[in-house]
């Protein structure tokens, strides 16, 4: 894919998308409207293709699925109920495309399930809150948009670039804001509980062999949404500098006209990350110059191109 075709659809991406209607707060409401057996279904099915192996239960998707309507009837009377808890969850090691391995928590399909009833439930009230500048984990967004971003600010001549990796973004998020948050717009006192104990739920097999607390952890079906409401903070404190920010969850670009104010940016970055207790990986972040080219999002941009890799 060549830059030139890339910068002509970035034009587009300029303006605000919201893939999903704008929603409102989730106000408290009866536990039974929210989790019908038609909404475990739909989640269901959304975890189903998604796939991934057993969590500590040893419950495989085929297993589930033999015994479908039995499962979803327990959990739909356990959510409704108020007496869901989840599962502990089990770690595992995935290999990163670029080496080296990423920590994922694997949870009990019956846990997905849940998780993804209750993301069906909150992510519209988000994503219309959601700034344009972020890309990842965004229905109707991938990171081929985030590149079109990107190219539109260099064709404007923004040509300096502070290439950014949040360090340990997911593991690193402090459970207690990220609730604070979450109940800004979730009002529902249950829907609030469930959350709660996903951020809370222990992980076996932690560093060392010691338990530890999933958190925003990679692995959860609600994780990825949890980060974007958590990094939002982040957004508005950069995009009221004016700076020209391009995030894809815990991978950002800002783009400059200056050297001297992509080293300023870069200043603000670290500042608004320290604000929410984040900070940058100071050995994947540099400011580098269009003619020197960079890669990100699994594409190499270089001058007037731009090349999948």
């Amino acid at each position: 894919m060549t830059g030139k075709a890339l910068s002509v659809l970035g034009e587009q991406a300029l303006a605000p998308v919201s893939p999903l209607r704008p929603a409102g707060p989730v106000r408290a409401g009866a536990p039974a409207r929210f989790f019908t057996l038609d909404a475990l279904q739909r989640a269901w099915l959304a975890v189903k293709r998604a796939g991934g192996g057993a969590g500590v239960d040893a419950v495989t998707l085929t297993t589930f699925a033999a015994r479908l309507m039995d499962e979803l009837g327990r959990l739909r009377e356990e959510l409704a109920a108020g007496r869901y808890r989840p599962r502990p969850v089990r770690r595992v090691l995935v290999p990163k495309p670029n080496g080296g391995l990423r920590p994922l928590a694997l949870w009990a399909l019956r846990d997905r399930v849940a998780q993804r009833a209750v993301y069906d439930i909150i992510a519209p009230s988000f994503e219309a809150t959601f700034l344009p500048c972020s890309f990842g984990y965004r229905p109707g967004l991938g990171a081929e948009d985030a590149v079109r971003q990107v190219l539109a600010y260099r064709d404007r001549n923004l040509r300096w670039v502070v290439d950014g990796d949040i360090q340990d973004c997911f593991d690193s998020i402090p459970a207690d804001r990220l609730l604070g948050l979450v109940a800004r717009r979730v009002e529902d006192p249950l829907l609030q509980q469930y959350i709660s104990g996903w951020l809370e739920a222990q992980i076996l097999n932690g560093v060392d062999g010691v338990p530890t607390k999933a958190g925003a952890s990679q692995g959860s079906v609600l994780s990825p949404l949890l980060a974007n409401i958590y990094l939002h903070e982040v957004d508005r404190l950069l995009v009221a500098r004016k700076l020209a920010l391009v995030r894809y969850a815990d991978d950002l670009v800002i783009c400059c006209a200056r050297k001297t104010e992509a080293q300023a940016a870069l200043a603000a970055t670290n500042e608004a990350l320290g604000a929410w207790g984040l900070q940058l990986n100071e050995h994947k972040t540099e400011i580098v110059h269009f003619d020197q080219g960079f890669a990100w999002l699994g594409y190499f941009l270089l001058r007037g191109e731009c090349f999948r890799l």
